[in-house]
């Protein structure tokens, strides 16, 4: 079995502690940068071998170092760079963690939140506008981020505490990682799906919820709220049809579903205005009971 794996060409220049080979002529693999040095990228760049690989054994250093180096660069950004730039590497620090979802792949994740914070946090324009800002091809990233960018903004309109930020902007970032063990043909898809396909497409709160708790790193809420995220208050929701939904559910799973009408767009469902998708929600609110009346009333307010 290969003990190696490639690596993009437009993320080698992250790596400074990872060793990084190429392959000779004959197949073998031959180290080309060792620990400790970053690749010269102001060097003639048709010296450079037309791919790189790392050992398997570097994978979760190598996916920790690339998130850290994001997180450098989207610190750098948020005060010299447009929306749209800041957007792209959030992406990039959310892909990488969910690639290959364990502990050391979502360890960085919660310094992400907080240069978030400490940049945005408290300026209800720019997270407005970040959610309305497109990252090409990444639909399902884009959809995470907006879910986390209006989480924010919500906390920042109630005053809620940091920390309470932290977490709901954490959850509501993680909220959908057990997608990333689903059919991509279920989660990526322009069609409706199949009852079979709706069946197994369910399972990603449970399977979310799960893998939060297998990586021991994030508090118990964050779970919960992942497993919770689909249940509705009139316990018409899944995956346990129950209704007595915690806070940080109650909150992620309204956001979550006006995100969802007003950026997603299906061949049979076209995407909705913010003032249609909320009076469409007010009626799940007022008449089905589906959703919590104050926290709709608060979202609706910092949503203005």
């Amino acid at each position: 079995m290969d003990d190696f794996i490639q690596v993009k060409e437009s993320q080698v220049h992250h790596y400074r502690n990872i060793p990084l080979y190429c392959k000779a002529d004959n197949g073998d693999y031959v180290l080309y940068k060792p620990k400790g040095k970053y690749i010269n990228f102001t060097q003639d760049k048709r010296n450079l071998p037309p791919q790189f690989f790392i050992q398997k054994q570097d994978s979760q250093t190598a996916v920790s170092e690339l998130q850290k180096s994001f997180n450098t660069h989207l610190k750098q950004c948020l005060n010299s760079k447009g929306l749209t730039k800041v957007k792209s590497i959030l992406c990039d620090v959310v892909t990488e963690a969910m690639s290959r979802p364990s502990e050391g792949s979502l360890k960085e994740l919660p310094e992400t939140i907080d240069i978030m914070f400490e940049g945005y946090g408290h300026n209800a324009q720019l997270l407005k506008k970040l959610t309305e800002t497109s990252s090409t091809d990444r639909s399902t990233m884009d959809h995470v981020i907006n879910t986390m960018a209006m989480a924010m903004l919500y906390c920042s309109h109630c005053n809620l505490s940091k920390e309470e930020t932290r977490k709901l902007s954490l959850a509501a970032l993680l909220h959908d990682i057990g997608k990333t063990k689903l059919d991509a043909n279920i989660v990526i898809t322009n069609r409706k799906l199949t009852d079979n396909e709706f069946e197994e497409y369910k399972t990603h709160a449970a399977i979310g919820h799960d893998l939060i708790k297998e990586a021991g790193t994030f508090d118990a809420s964050i779970a919960q709220a992942i497993l919770e995220h689909h249940e509705r208050l009139d316990g018409n929701g899944y995956p346990r049809g129950i209704a007595h939904i915690c806070f940080e559910a109650q909150l992620i799973g309204l956001i979550d579903s006006y995100e969802y009408l007003t950026h997603r767009s299906k061949v049979h469902r076209k995407i909705k205005s913010p003032f249609d998708t909320l009076n469409l929600i007010k009626h799940e609110v007022i008449i089905e009971g589906k959703f919590n009346r104050t926290i709709f009333k608060e979202l609706c307010t910092c949503l203005a």
